[in-house]
């Protein structure tokens, strides 16, 4: 027996939600991504207040939240399902991201806009995280 609020006795109840299953729906795969580049977007704008006299402080949660975007992007991409044991499907997808890592190191370098400087870094970031996961997927296969 359980007492309830105001002393009334009762039992407890069966769960409502399936072992298993939390009640939560699932996030498709379009409001993950609207989640992930609207986390970008955010991030990137911290980011460039390293421009400012006042506000360069910003910067710094900014630059954990590129880190943060990168690191779920690089994962997202490198462990779909379809595929996901095939190294020849693995290569390919870390030939996408190193070309896409390769677009955002070069592209702030050629067009010199200052702006566009913290690309360089997350590019960088991208490549190094890309080549790390392809290789622990290597090492286990």
């Amino acid at each position: 027996m359980i007492i309830g609020r105001g002393g009334r006795e009762g039992t407890l109840q069966e769960p409502t939600v399936s072992p298993g299953k939390t009640g939560a729906k699932e996030r498709g795969p379009l409001r993950k991504v609207a989640v992930l580049a609207g986390g970008f977007v955010v991030s990137y704008a911290l980011v460039l207040t390293i421009i400012s006299d006042t506000f360069f402080w910003f910067a710094i949660p900014g630059m954990l939240g590129l880190a943060t975007v990168v690191a779920l992007v690089v994962h997202a991409v490198m462990s779909r399902s379809p595929g996901n044991d095939d190294m020849k499907v693995q290569a390919k997808r870390f030939a996408m991201i190193a070309l896409v890592a390769v677009v955002m190191v070069a592209v702030p370098l050629v067009v010199d806009v200052r702006y566009l400087y913290p690309f360089v870094g997350v590019g960088i970031m991208t490549f190094v995280l890309g080549g790390r996961v392809w290789i622990e997927q290597k090492r286990r296969a």
